[in-house]
């Protein structure tokens, strides 16, 4: 809108003594028809800011009549005007006799914008209502607000799900993708341009020849949609697993012009799935391990029922305390025992899943509970043709549980007679600085370095040639009962090199 230039107005009267103002014309039917047919509203102030002069859609945007209007201040028949940016405006440029251009509001809902001249004595003002644009202005701005609102959602919910959005255009080449889309391939920081040939670079060898040959059948076969699960390599080296969702949209000739599609991040979702795999594995060696020990005992036990019977079959007086009836029931003892450290020992792994694993500390002689245990696993040594040897300090006392560390040096000991290859076994207890060191030695094969750390894991056991059967639980009891008394356990080589030293050291 522009303000109309300088004319006679009907009405108007020179500035006295001012020779460059003109004198007012006569009125102009012309004049007057052409503000009444003017979209934009029209008022003539004098110096005082009364209305000389308006056109009826002025009267309309104020809301009076006409007639009213003329000779008063437009504040004055309308009183909604006063205080507002249009009565403040007005008054700064009769003070000022200052053209000015600006927005101005009436009630309820109506945006103009006014231009104000100078003209002679008067002041001309003209008006456009702008409500219905400034009103799409607004609508406008908050359509962008409302849709940046939502794509900042939509970006936090696929950052949140690790997942992104692509498309690809297949005439241009160009490829769309989402903030997040780099960041699935490792990048910090989006790439300036992503090509289907990036894409391929970084997939996986063992996976491009399929997803290579689900793109080829978009352009070979009619297909709508496909899925595609992968690996890809991030800039920082590991294998990402990624699976991507796409639909192909095509013109009327059923040629692919856009591929567009969702990709997620399923790493986590895939190493969960190994791990599943890994433990059912787990769990079926473990159950077919479990039976074998399982099974052996009971052989055994079986076997010594069966020749006590046959004894008694042969003879009904032979006396229970005979050589030949002791040496049975020796037997079957020592089967029961091992029955009983594989029940001791299935019942702690579920009792330590389950935070469990109970303690009862006392003070007591740790050198004495050796000793008897080592008494007590002589006869199982001389089975297994092992000479077992204990160089046990005295008067060892301290504080802790007797029954576990009763379980802790059985358990090392099974594990030395079933993996010492028929050599003798050493237990040495010792103080040391900080407590008591256990130490059982044997000359096995040894434990590689590789290993030292993982055979005390649940179900580990040594693998290759060494590896001597058990459930591979002795060791991960032995860790969480020594650990219960604050100590730690560790595996070295045995003097010279030979065999394997397990380390026991508890705080006393």
């Amino acid at each position: 809108m522009s303000a109309p230039l300088a004319s006679p107005v009907p009405g108007s009267h020179p500035a006295p003594g001012s020779p460059s103002d003109t004198p007012r014309p006569p009125p102009d039917e012309r004049f007057e028809l052409l503000l009444e047919h003017m979209a934009e509203a029209f008022l003539s102030l004098d110096e005082r800011g009364r209305v000389l002069r308006c056109n009826t859609r002025a009267a309309a945007l104020l809301g009076v009549e006409a007639e009213r209007l003329r000779g008063q201040e437009p504040w004055t028949a309308a009183p909604g005007l006063m205080g507002r940016t249009l009565h403040e405006r007005l008054l700064a440029a009769l003070e000022s006799r200052q053209p000015s251009r600006f927005l101005a509001s009436l009630p309820p809902r109506t945006w103009l914008e006014v231009s104000v001249v100078p003209v002679g004595e008067e002041l001309w003002v003209l008006s456009t209502d702008i409500t219905q644009r400034e009103e799409a202005q607004a609508l406008v701005e908050q359509t962008e607000k409302r849709f940046r609102l939502l794509g900042e959602r939509f970006q936090v919910a696929l950052d949140s799900a690790q997942m992104a959005v692509w498309e690809t255009n297949l005439a241009t080449g160009q490829v769309f993708r989402s903030e997040g889309h780099d960041r699935l391939y490792g990048y910090p920081e989006p790439l300036p341009t992503w090509t289907h040939e990036r894409f391929l670079e970084a997939l996986h060898p063992e996976d491009r020849p399929e997803v290579e040959a689900q793109v080829a059948t978009v352009f070979t076969q009619d297909v709508k949609a496909y899925t595609s699960t992968f690996r890809v390599r991030g800039v920082e080296g590991s294998w990402r697993w990624l699976t991507s969702r796409a639909r192909v949209l095509r013109d009327g000739d059923g040629r692919p012009v856009v591929v567009r599609g969702a990709i997620l991040d399923i790493t986590q979702l895939k190493e969960t799935e190994l791990a599943l795999q890994e433990s059912v594995r787990v769990r079926e060696d473990f159950l077919s391990l479990a039976g074998h020990e399982l099974k052996t005992p009971l052989t055994g036990l079986t076997l010594q029922v069966q020749m006590l019977r046959r004894l008694g079959e042969e003879d009904v007086t032979t006396p229970l305390m005979a050589p030949r009836v002791q040496a049975r029931l020796d037997a079957i003892d020592r089967g029961l025992r091992r029955l009983g450290t594989l029940g001791d020992n299935l019942l702690d792994v579920s009792r330590i899943r389950h935070g469990q694993l109970d303690f009862i500390f006392s003070t007591g002689d740790l050198s004495a509970l050796v000793s008897e245990v080592v008494a007590r696993m002589e006869d199982e040594a001389r089975t297994a043709g092992v000479s077992l040897v204990g160089f046990i300090e005295p008067r060892v006392v301290g504080r802790f549980d007797r029954l576990r560390v009763e379980q802790v040096l059985v358990n090392l000991l099974f594990n030395a007679l079933r993996h010492g290859g028929g050599h003798p076994v050493e237990v040495v207890l010792e103080r040391y600085a900080g407590g008591a060191r256990l130490v059982v030695r044997d000359e096995g094969p040894g434990v590689p370095e590789a290993d030292r750390e993982r055979i005390f894991a649940r179900f580990e056991q040594v693998q290759g040639e060494s590896r001597a059967g058990g459930l591979g639980l002795g060791l991960f009891i032995v860790r969480q009962c020594v650990e219960g008394h604050q100590g730690r356990v560790f595996v070295e080589p045995g003097p010279g090199g030979r065999g394997a030293a397990f380390v026991v050291e508890l705080p006393l």
